[in-house]
């Protein structure tokens, strides 16, 4: 009875250990970008922006390890949208107007999970999925995409690619130059993260 006890109690303290919560300070890394790729009928065009306007604050994220998960809290990411550049001034000047940059100047992307566990080995690369709430001219859609991960010591770099559609967020382009030219709805968005963490334990050493 009294190992039964034992098991029981044993089985609790590890499952408070896998379910609490841990926070990591997070700063992102000069070297990241997001990019988004689009196209019309006759020619495709890229969208830029790099770590210098993607965060300019750290943030200090919550994470959860739980049945092949890490689910993160507080890792919002909030991208301006008039800081994006193109080679092609025209599909910026349209994208402008189509996500309703002056009523609506900030994208916001955040990752609630990944599967299996964001942990990866030293120098080793490591790949799974991880579902991301996505909020553009205030409607949030939720997505899974495919991600990898990099590690090296407390360096991490998370590259991610996903196709979706512009519809998904109510967004209709009109047709320019009477109708010659039409903005196709689907683009590609890239992201090339690199990030530093620090544990609260690290931070209360120093």
């Amino acid at each position: 009875m009294k190992n039964n006890i034992r098991i029981i109690i044993l089985c609790f303290i590890l499952s408070q250990s896998i379910s609490a919560q841990n926070f990591v300070a997070a700063e992102i890394q000069s070297s990241s970008s997001l990019t988004i790729n689009g196209a019309t009928n006759l020619i495709t065009f890229k969208l830029h922006q790099n770590a210098e306007h993607l965060s300019k604050s750290k943030l200090k994220v919550g994470t959860t390890f739980s049945q092949n998960k890490t689910y993160l809290t507080q890792n919002q990411l909030s991208v301006v949208v008039k800081n994006f550049t193109s080679n092609n001034f025209i599909a910026l000047k349209e994208f402008f107007k189509l996500v309703k940059s002056n009523a609506y100047p900030v994208l916001n992307v955040q990752i609630n999970f990944a599967e299996p566990l964001l942990i990866s080995e030293k120098g080793q690369n490591y790949t799974g999925n991880a579902l991301i709430s996505m909020t553009i001219t205030g409607v949030t859609k939720q997505y899974s995409i495919p991600i990898t991960l990099k590690s090296n010591g407390s360096l991490f770099i998370l590259d991610g690619n996903k196709k979706l559609s512009i519809h998904d967020f109510g967004l209709y382009p009109e047709p320019k130059m009477m109708g010659l030219v039409i903005i196709n709805e689907w683009i590609d968005i890239d992201f090339h993260i690199v990030y530093k963490i620090k544990s609260d334990t690290d931070s209360a050493k120093q």
